[in-house]
């Protein structure tokens, strides 16, 4: 008997899982971050091309063919057969401008990885608090149905021919069948929401250990100190590293790269031979001019873009924080005061009831903790969905 029980615990722990164990779950095995992987993966070779020369031309020249004996040699001392290398060197400063662009775009494409880690786990929390809190509405109005067909039962038992019986009779069945409504509505969505949870966290998912405890939210401050921890402001910067690399780059290529070309002569009857050549290409166009300018205002754009994006963060987390306390407030005001009105209001409801009395006023009273039960699980998934959503600001999984 206790090995049997102890399987059933182990499975049913196996089944529900921790919205953080889901989170860990994904991060390893969802293929959009995958995909970000291999583009960080190709961003080395990136880096490692960015240390090698340009490939040299090697050409094959055969000089001086008569049309009327095109594959004789020894016509005349001008025909000859030569091999040229040219290799091209980039000039001082070139191949590190070069890295440190690369270096720089492979940290853009790393803030991207951990963005996407830190909105793939903001969306599990979501989903998952989302499910938490149909399925503590379907459980709430499983409840309700309950004592509303007790009620019916009830209204039965008192019933006259007097109007206000039936009218109470009539009003339970209304609130029995809007439950029902609510309750169909509700396991829809649900399926819905497991059906996004299963493809975010890449696996079936039956239940959810966490609840949906809240408690009080941390100082605004605190969010605010980690404001720079965001992945996608860092990502704003790292595009400012990247539009600088490209600007030292640029003008770095207003120094043409020279070049020595190599050449290998042969002709029949005569000593081989070789030449050398050197030389540079002529900037004359202004070209280079044109793209380091259009490189520096490039750099201006995405310091600015860097600046706009700090600010807007900041002042995100601010409406968000108070999105967050406003929960927290009607959340207290729900628990502390509405609830404890309502469950005096009962009782007081409850002993004219024995007498056959106020059964309306009693149904209404009923509809009324319902929605209010209702609300508060609704506070309470938004409060932990709007928690979710500054941890997320501040770059926390």
């Amino acid at each position: 008997m206790r090995v049997i029980l102890f399987i059933l615990l182990s499975f049913g722990f196996l089944q529900s899982q921790s919205i953080d164990q889901l989170i860990k779950q994904s991060l390893h095995m969802h293929p959009s971050l995958q995909t970000i992987k291999y583009r960080l993966s190709r961003m080395d070779e990136q880096i490692a091309i960015s240390q090698n020369f340009k490939n040299p031309d090697v050409s094959l020249t055969i000089n001086d063919i008569h049309f009327n004996d095109p594959f004789s040699r020894t016509l005349e001392p001008m025909q000859y057969q030569a091999i040229n290398v040219k290799q091209s060197f980039p000039w001082f400063g070139k191949l590190d401008a070069q890295k440190n662009l690369a270096v720089s775009q492979k940290s853009v494409i790393l803030n991207s990885y951990e963005a996407a880690k830190v909105q793939l786990a903001f969306e599990i929390r979501t989903t998952a608090y989302t499910m938490k809190e149909l399925q503590k509405r379907i459980n709430i109005l499983n409840r309700y149905k309950a004592v509303a067909q007790q009620n019916i039962d009830l209204y039965t038992s008192y019933a006259s021919t007097e109007n206000e019986s039936h009218i109470s009779s009539m009003s339970a069945s209304l609130l029995l069948s809007k439950i029902k409504i609510r309750q169909e509505k509700y396991l829809t969505i649900l399926k819905i929401q497991k059906a996004k949870l299963s493809y975010l966290v890449q696996s079936k998912v039956s239940s959810i250990s966490n609840k949906l405890n809240i408690k009080k939210p941390k100082k605004l401050s605190y969010y605010l100190n980690q404001a720079n921890n965001n992945p996608n402001y860092k990502m704003k910067l790292t595009q400012k590293e990247v539009a600088d690399a490209h600007t030292k780059l640029k003008n770095i290529m207003l120094q043409p790269d020279p070049y020595v070309k190599v050449g290998y002569f042969n002709r029949q009857g005569f000593e081989d031979f070789a030449s050398i050549t050197v030389g540079v290409s002529m900037p004359l166009y202004g070209t280079e001019e044109h793209t380091l300018e259009a490189a520096k205002k490039e750099a201006l754009a995405a310091n600015s873009a860097s600046l706009d994006y700090k600010s807007s963060l900041y002042s995100e987390i601010e409406i968000t924080y108070a999105s967050l306390t406003e929960a927290y407030m009607i959340y207290n005001i729900i628990t502390d005061e509405s609830l404890p009105q309502l469950k005096h209001m009962f009782e007081l409801t409850q002993s004219n009831i024995q007498n056959g009395a106020d059964l309306f006023a009693y149904t209404n009273l009923l509809e009324q903790k319902l929605s209010l039960e209702e609300q508060r699980i609704t506070i309470q998934s938004t409060f932990l969905k709007t928690e979710a959503k500054l941890k997320s600001l501040i770059g926390e999984l």
